[in-house]
């Protein structure tokens, strides 16, 4: 459910930016809904094989390291959030 969100968040940001609207809050939330479901797909993943998660041959723990990547670069997940409070929900400046 987590992935399919993030895809529909996704689509909509892009054909949002396709047609020329702002689409910051729109791209922002994909960015953090797409973080969260590969974190999440990729811990259950590891959880599951176990101690052979870590065994190199079956690259688990290669996929795993990766995508912690996409919480922290090119904007980290506090940042995302930050901008939603901030932008969409009109909260003041956290930072």
């Amino acid at each position: 459910m987590e992935l399919e969100a993030a895809d529909l968040m996704s689509r909509k940001a892009a054909a949002m930016f396709a047609a020329g609207l702002p689409c910051g809050a729109e791209a922002n939330m994909a960015k953090l809904l797409a973080s969260e479901a590969t974190w999440h797909a990729a811990d259950s993943t590891l959880q599951t094989h176990g101690g052979f998660g870590y065994a190199r041959e079956y690259d688990i723990e290669r996929k795993w390291r990766e995508v912690r990547f996409y919480q922290t670069a090119p904007i980290s997940t506090n940042l995302i959030l930050a901008f939603i409070a901030e932008h969409v929900l009109g909260l003041p400046r956290s930072y």
